[in-house]
């Protein structure tokens, strides 16, 4: 069965030693698309929110490299020896123009310009270090087992559509739309990218346990075209109650919200890869807490989850390589 990874919301939910059987087995994160596959969500915060989390929204000040718990999911990830991306690059879509010339942040006036200056610069092209202050992508090399990680995120370009704005979409239909792209040569189909769809506000994503705002923040996955395996990432306009924070622009949201999905589509493309004992993968361990801006562009992201059972890599918990 193929299956499709979901990111979240905002919020905090405990880890859970509940058993569970791969990426399944009754967990909150998972979910299901509207043809029947599996999809991996993080929920909104008023189904997740614990008294008991403690970890702040924002990482405190700090010099140099820092390691905070996990708030989601139990223990280290686990190499299930699924493949990862070797050579991943990037290429955001633009349902429309109104999603491409809306707000920008960081001195960037669109998001256009906000998101095609993230991915430039959300990696340095340098191989993991712990001294490296720029080590927000790199880290996830430690996950490079069947298919080494190079340090490098290559930005592939984009492309602005001229779609209409509705009021909601189906993953289904968005797969449909990525493989009508590809057949009218409008993008090209290649394995090592990923497509980052990007909607206008207004339009919802729907899955079978809800919607975008108000069940999850994006998500990403895979689908065959012409036996190639290609892979995705949907990011709904965050500027809805669910997929606000305080003090953050919705560019600020989304260059969160990409940074989650790149690492997890690299490092467990096809759900069968890098994710812990109940499920989680290296971003949903760490979602939406100890968030910094990274030092090339000023651009918030999120934390990721390093093992720390190998030199260089730090660990065990989520790594602010700088703040």
């Amino acid at each position: 069965m193929k299956r499709v990874v979901l990111v979240c919301a905002i919020g905090a939910l405990v880890a859970t030693s509940r058993p569970m059987h791969g990426q399944g087995g009754g967990s909150p994160f998972i979910d299901h698309s509207d043809t029947g596959e599996v999809i991996h969500v993080l929920p909104a915060p008023a189904s997740i929110h614990s008294h008991h989390d403690t970890q702040p929204t924002d990482a405190p000040a700090h010099a140099g490299l820092a390691v905070y718990p996990a708030s989601y999911g139990l223990g280290n990830l686990i190499d299930h020896g699924g493949h990862e991306i070797p050579n991943a690059g990037f290429f955001a879509i633009y349902w429309n123009s109104s999603v491409a010339t809306s707000g920008g942040s960081q001195g960037n006036a669109t998001l256009r310009a906000t998101v095609a200056a993230f991915a430039q610069n959300y990696s340095d092209g340098v191989s993991y270090s712990t001294a490296d202050p720029s080590a927000d992508y790199s880290i996830v090399q430690q996950y490079g087992s069947t298919d080494a990680i190079s340090p490098v995120l290559f930005w592939r370009g984009d492309l602005v559509d001229s779609k209409l704005t509705q009021g909601s979409i189906s993953d289904s239909k968005i797969r449909s739309y990525l493989a009508g792209l590809f057949n009218a040569g409008r993008v090209v189909a290649d394995t090592s990218t990923i497509y980052g769809v990007y909607f206008p506000s207004g339009m919802k994503i729907t899955s079978q346990g809800g919607s975008s705002c108000s069940s999850f923040c994006g998500y990403h996955g895979n689908f065959s075209y012409n036996g190639q395996d290609i892979k995705y990432a949907v990011f709904p306009y965050a500027n809805c109650r669910g997929c606000s924070l305080p003090g953050k622009a919705v560019a600020d949201m989304l260059t969160i919200v990409s940074s989650h999905e790149i690492r997890e589509a690299v490092t467990d493309p096809d759900l069968n890869a890098w994710y812990d004992a109940v499920g989680y993968e290296g971003d949903d361990k760490c979602a939406w807490h100890n968030l910094y801006q990274i030092s090339r562009g000023g651009f918030w992201v999120q934390p990721e989850y390093a093992n720390g059972s190998s030199s260089p890599y730090p660990g065990p918990g989520c790594v602010v390589p700088n703040q």
